[in-house]
């Protein structure tokens, strides 16, 4: 059933990168409103046994007192029936967001989720792969205006979201999605991680046809299997590339523990991988960062992403419901209805000899 829209409000206007709110008192169910036509049933009622009661007096010569109870009653029957109507409609107070964001600019974060980000100092201590989702929220926080993407690595790149500026959807995707080889590697190897795989962001669809500006962020331990850095340059540095940043995390005296908490004997750190990390970033004409350095990496992002005209996007309307409200209401004047109605004769209806 549609919904209808009866009012809106609406902020003055904010200045860039600012928040826009939208207001609206919204029925989500607005033939529910019709249950107000079942006071027409009790009031009825009311009404005939009034008029009954009256005759009555009259034939026995007796003289009614006043009509107050019953008008009283009345009017807290209709006061229900309408709030009860009302919540039927289910009336909610729904709110948009309109943000002053980059139209031209979009940033895509590429977790590595290889089997060695599952690293870590010693059991207790975060592995890698949690410190790479504290990196991409960080580094997201960064260029909030900026729509912003999600995808992991291992011999291949799998997208989980596309640029968006929904912090929810990228921060649930993030939690949920951004796991140890998901996707598993499409081969069998010591080193799952490639590289190689980096060149895929130029070519399968990751980035919007509108999005001039683009930016790769690879947050990864720098662990790969033989590539060739020319494709992958290449590749990033074509008509429909993207500038590339890398955060690398992890050290040397990192382990990752099986099941029984020992180390894995097939697992060993590179001790290259900080370099090849940063020729990577260099040779396709980007930076290298160190898990330590975010401020640096921050700013690196915020000069390359955090450009361009900007535009005002529509975020997701939040509801916020009302109809329990209303029948609260209507529930404290059922009461009242009834102290009203079951209140000593004497006051109610008062008969005595004409």
């Amino acid at each position: 059933m549609r919904s209808a829209t009866v009012a809106v409000a609406r902020a003055p206007a904010l200045p860039d990168g600012a928040t826009d709110v939208l207001a609206s008192l919204t029925f989500l169910t607005p033939r529910g409103g019709l249950l107000a036509l079942v006071a027409l049933i009790p009031l009825t009622a009311l009404v005939a046994s009034t008029l009954h009661v009256e005759r009555v007096a009259l034939r026995l010569g007796l003289h009614r007192a006043g009509r107050r109870p019953e008008v009283i009653s009345a009017v807290l029957v209709l006061a229900i029936c309408a709030l009860l109507a009302l919540a039927a409609a289910q009336p909610a107070w729904r709110s948009s967001q309109q943000h002053r964001a980059r139209t031209a600019s979009q940033v895509f974060f590429v977790v590595d989720v290889s089997r060695s980000m599952a690293a870590a100092r010693n059991l207790s201590a975060p592995t890698r792969l949690a410190r790479a989702r504290s990196v991409v929220s960080r580094l997201r926080a960064d260029v909030s205006t900026v729509p912003a993407g999600l995808a992991g690595l291992t011999d291949r790149v799998l997208p989980y979201l596309f640029p968006t500026l929904d912090e929810r959807a990228f921060a649930d995707t993030l939690s949920r999605s951004v796991l140890v080889e998901a996707p598993p590697p499409q081969q069998v190897s010591t080193n799952a991680t490639s590289f190689s795989a980096l060149s895929s962001l130029a070519r399968d669809g990751f980035f919007t046809r509108t999005a001039t500006q683009r930016t790769c962020v690879l947050v990864t331990d720098g662990q790969s299997r033989a590539y060739s850095a020319a494709d992958v340059v290449g590749a990033l540095q074509g008509g429909r590339g993207c500038r590339l940043l890398v955060v690398r995390v992890g050290g040397s005296d990192e382990r990752v523990f099986g099941p029984d908490g020992t180390p894995e004997a097939g697992y060993a750190p590179d001790p290259a991988a900080a370099a090849n990390t940063q020729a990577l970033a260099e040779a396709a004409g980007g930076q290298s960062f160190s898990e330590s350095d975010l401020s640096a990496a921050g700013a690196a992002l915020r000069r390359a992403a955090d450009v361009g005209p900007q535009g005002r996007l529509k975020a997701e309307a939040a509801d916020r419901a009302l109809a329990p409200y209303a029948a609260g209401l209507a529930l404290v004047l059922l009461l009242a209805l009834l102290a009203v109605r079951l209140r000593p004769t004497r006051l109610r209806l008062i008969l005595t000899k004409a």
